[in-house]
């Protein structure tokens, strides 16, 4: 483990959907370049927990930290403190279907405080480099493949060059080989020193590609070192 602060560290948590606590009692440390996979069956917790990390959930109870910032502290006056230090991914891309690649990013970029023009530009086009789409900006999300979307989706979450990415089912809307494409991009960030927290149902990425493995079940989240056969 670095001796660096972690990136989250959770104590005693529990994790609440709607009026339900779906997960109690987690206590765990998340440290700068490693890799978790996020695993359990529908409604166990796996997307509940996501959206407690980003700052859409409340503590049910505990002490929560996500790069720095208290989990306990966190109102809609001062989530975009938290935001601005994430990257999120997430299965249905979302992007706005009426504006450009650009536009896109470039909205991102404005709502996470960015406004000379000129650095915008550049950070786009950077991005948009890194996930293999150097010349696709002009274009709208109808013209792009599920794969390429993704793949927008992945930059906007760069936009700010987070520590810690975030993604819930990435793949999910994706084919085989798309799929593996788009993994292959994702895995790449703990090798450049991200952290990424990644729920999957993919086993065989998890076979080809182990990692530390977060498993929601009755109500617990059980922590182990390796990605299970």
């Amino acid at each position: 483990m670095s001796a660096e602060a972690p990136l989250i560290s959770l104590e005693s948590v529990a994790v609440r959907h709607d009026e339900h606590v779906v997960l109690e009692n987690v206590t765990t440390q998340v440290h700068a370049g490693e890799l978790v996979y996020l695993i359990g069956r529908t409604g166990s917790g796996k997307s509940s927990l996501l959206r407690t990390l980003y700052g859409d959930l409340s503590l049910a109870s505990g002490y929560g930290s996500v790069c720095g910032e208290d989990l306990t502290k966190l109102k809609p006056k001062n989530v975009h403190k938290l935001r601005r230090k994430l990257g999120m991914v997430f299965q249905d891309f979302g992007l706005l279907e009426d504006r450009s690649v650009d536009a896109n990013l470039d909205f991102a970029l404005k709502a996470t405080g960015w406004t000379d023009r000129t650095k915008k530009a550049r950070r786009i086009e950077e991005v948009l480099t890194a996930v293999g789409l150097p010349n696709k900006g002009y274009k709208l999300p109808f013209e792009l493949s599920g794969g390429e979307q993704q793949r927008v989706a992945i930059a906007r979450a760069l936009l700010n060059d987070p520590p810690l990415l975030l993604a819930d089912e990435p793949t999910g809307n994706l084919d085989p080989e798309t799929t593996e494409e788009i993994l292959s991009l994702m895995h790449e960030l703990p090798r450049q020193g991200k952290t990424l927290v990644m729920a999957t149902h993919d086993w065989a990425s998890m076979d080809k590609r182990p990692g530390r493995v977060w498993r929601c079940e009755n109500g617990q989240l059980v922590d182990t070192p390796v990605a299970v056969s």
